[in-house]
């Protein structure tokens, strides 16, 4: 059983020869404290009664700190069937805010950061521009039960005034529901609160942005030099496309290790979801010009201040000048379109699309859900034949070139 007592951190004397009280909290052979707001010399705190000699406020104080980080322990104790697995594993227990004081901003950072701990950076990326663009709108500094159904139409009609469209509106607020669908699981919101169950997402039906079978010929035609300012753009776009459509944080995240026999196998960052894409001839090329002494597939095509998990500024801003550079290409080759790294993973479904492929099996390139269950089992026992054999063709259409 976990023991708390008042002490003298001894450990940590002060230039006047004050010691800070702490609670300490024990089981078996290892302790660690919490502060309080005094420190005192030694000659005015009795051990022995676990006290400040002559100062009745402070001792309320501490003893009222006290009680409540016993209940946190009985707390513990409770949910652990009366056993301390870890004296750290108590330690975050006792310390962490009470649930019910947690505000909204607060635990949609957390999520943030669990996102990114669990390298998901483009979902990361989604959350935190919601969270900002939310937070402008109604305050989110606040419990949970103080967010209702009015405040989910007072952020729908501030949107719709800014210009933002319905789907954009849609992005928003699955984001934020998803969020309030955690604390639930967490257990930092009730239920019985949850303001989405009366609020509707609205969303419209939109084009995908594509380009046609021959703008992609004449892309993948294009002669740019190597010395070029638009030549790793170019090259990041054919890359995106000869891989499936793959999204452009994967890319930068593969490493060598991804590469087994003649296939990538990696799992998306997004989803979490296992590919498997055979390495082609015009990938190998890739390969050998982008790969560099460190342990990423592409190493060359991350910018230096890109670290592991994507630092999500530095990203958008990569982001933000390939689409420029991609865009450029574009009006080089009279597209009418705006080229953004997002056009070759639509592009690609819609040429494999016209070259007579099935959704399903198109879905199954792209990583989406199946829409018939029967042909989802047929796929994921043949998956790596039936879409390396669509792969092959739709690059064959595109390139002109054999390349299996």
């Amino acid at each position: 059983m976990a023991t708390i007592k008042i002490v003298l951190d001894q450990r940590r004397v002060k230039n006047d020869e004050t010691f800070p009280v702490v609670l300490r909290i024990r089981h078996k052979d290892r302790y660690f404290d919490i502060k309080t707001n005094y420190c005192i010399q030694k000659k005015h705190f009795d051990e022995k009664k676990q006290h400040i000699i002559s100062n009745t406020e402070a001792n309320f104080q501490i003893e009222e700190l006290k009680e409540k980080l016993a209940k946190r322990i009985r707390s513990y104790m409770t949910d652990n069937n009366n056993f301390v697995t870890d004296i750290n594993d108590l330690k975050k227990y006792v310390i962490q805010k009470p649930s019910e004081l947690i505000t909204v901003d607060e635990f949609w950072k957390e999520v943030i950061q669990q996102l990114l701990d669990s390298n998901r950076t483009g979902t990361a990326r989604s959350y935190k521009t919601t969270l900002s663009v939310l937070s402008k709108i109604i305050d989110l500094k606040c419990k949970f039960t103080q967010i209702s159904y009015k405040d989910l139409i007072t952020i729908e009609t501030t949107l719709l005034k800014r210009g933002v469209s319905l789907n954009g509106i849609a992005v928003y607020m699955r984001t934020f529901r998803a969020v309030c669908n955690r604390a639930i699981l967490y257990n930092v919101a009730s239920f019985e609160w949850y303001p989405f169950r009366k609020y509707k997402i609205k969303k419209e039906k939109t084009t995908p942005r594509t380009i046609s079978i021959e703008d992609m010929r004449n892309y993948f035609a294009l002669d740019i030099p190597c010395d070029d300012k638009l030549y790793i753009a170019w090259c990041t776009g054919k890359l995106i496309f000869l891989l499936r459509g793959i999204n452009l944080t994967d890319i930068l995240l593969l490493k060598k290790s991804n590469i087994h026999n003649d296939r990538i196998i990696y799992k998306r960052s997004k989803t979490g979801k296992m590919y498997s894409i055979k390495i082609l001839p015009q990938v190998t090329e890739l390969i050998q010009q982008f790969s560099d002494n460190s342990d990423y597939l592409f190493g060359t095509l991350r910018n230096n201040r890109i670290q592991r998990t994507l630092d999500l500024y530095y990203f958008q801003e990569y982001v933000k000048k390939l689409n420029i550079k991609l865009k450029k290409i574009g009006r080089l080759l009279n597209i009418d379109e705006p080229i953004t790294t997002y056009v070759f993973r639509y592009s690609y479904a819609n040429i494999a699309k016209q070259l007579g492929y099935s959704k399903d099996l198109i879905a199954e390139a792209l990583g989406h859900e199946y829409g018939n269950s029967v042909t989802g089992i047929y796929l994921e026992m043949f998956d790596n034949d039936i879409v390396d054999g669509m792969n092959i063709n739709v690059i064959h259409a595109v390139t002109k070139k054999r390349v299996d």
